[in-house]
């Protein structure tokens, strides 16, 4: 690679050039290195810019939308963690399907979710917290399972945050949290055929 790239010396190169007349094999292997290198150099495919790639990845962070006309501002959470995504453990057994847990993320404020399904009866067990990176407890807030657009169950957090829905039919849900500062809206919480 150093003689076709042309970082050997002079003498070096005569040698080589010197080899591949009398070695069929080498010349044949140098002749692949030197078309590969001028696909290579040819190959119009390149980095995106820093600024591009930052821009892209700002389009999955949650945002805030301005309030209008004294509605709630709306927030869409990220999911950050799911342990669907993680490898099962080696050599744990389980009766059934593991429960599934799920962060969400909204700019400081976290909402965590544990599914459990019951298959004999086709229902979901949705339990979770809603949490905040400074010392604030959300007590009292309001909590909504949707599906297909329509609000299909409430609940309030207690003290500590946490809410719960029991033996909810499996749909897929869309699961929002009311707050003072807007509406965090956490999207395909569950799906019907998981």
């Amino acid at each position: 690679m150093e003689c076709i790239d042309g970082r050997i010396s002079t003498e070096n190169k005569l040698a080589v050039e010197s080899h591949l007349v009398e070695c069929g094999e080498c010349a044949e292997l140098n002749q692949e290195l030197q078309g590969l290198v001028l696909q290579l150099q040819a190959d119009a495919s390149y980095e995106p810019p820093a600024e591009l790639v930052k821009w892209g990845v700002s389009l999955f962070q949650p945002m805030l939308q301005p309030a209008t006309g004294g509605k709630l501002r709306k927030m869409i959470a990220a999911l950050v963690f799911d342990t669907f995504d993680q490898p099962m453990l080696a050599g744990v057994r389980r009766v059934g399907a593991p429960p599934r847990q799920l962060l969400f993320r909204a700019g400081d404020v976290d909402v965590d979710v544990k599914i459990e399904s019951m298959e004999a009866n086709d229902r979901i067990t949705l339990v979770g917290q809603v949490l905040s990176t400074t010392a604030k407890f959300f007590d009292n807030t309001p909590v909504k399972l949707e599906s297909h657009g329509i609000v299909r169950y409430r609940t309030i957090t207690n003290l500590v945050g946490e809410f719960s829905f029991d033996e909810v039919p499996k749909d897929t849900y869309h699961l929002s949290v009311d707050l003072p500062e807007g509406q965090i809206t956490l999207f395909c919480v569950h799906r019907g055929n998981s």
